[in-house]
């Protein structure tokens, strides 16, 4: 059986953080025979995001890497869904494989200005931004 991406990401910090179930339970408000199965790969990980977020601050992790370990998209994210391209750049950063050659950003136009209303900016791609 394959270890989920959760549970091992869980476990590694708790291991770092001298942290036991029940104590990282208590902290994170959770059950700890519930997530004890979900360690076990029993369980799902928890569906809620402010239960994540909890269990993230506990471990000392980013946010963002166990919500995306748990199989969720984070709200933070919403800008996949509500910025042109987005979603399309992240994918193709994601697909391409580490070998591919990178993409260069394109230059801002010279008449751009962050002030500027949402409208009139150019669009900028997530992969600008992660790149």
């Amino acid at each position: 059986m394959t270890v989920a991406p959760f549970a091992e990401l869980v476990r590694a910090r708790m291991a770092e953080g001298g942290l036991g179930l029940r104590e990282l339970c208590r902290d994170a408000g959770l059950d700890a025979s519930f997530f004890s199965k979900v360690l076990a790969g029993k369980r799902s990980p928890p569906a809620e995001e402010d239960v994540l977020r909890r269990l993230a601050e506990r471990l000392a992790v980013d946010p963002a890497r166990l919500i995306v370990a748990a199989g969720r998209v984070p709200e933070t994210w919403r800008a996949l869904w509500t910025e042109p391209g987005a979603f399309e750049a992240v994918d193709a950063l994601l697909s391409r494989g580490p070998s591919a050659p990178r993409a260069r950003p394109q230059p801002r136009p010279s008449s751009w200005h962050p002030a500027e209303p949402a409208e009139n900016r150019p669009a900028v791609l997530l992969e600008d931004e992660l790149l």
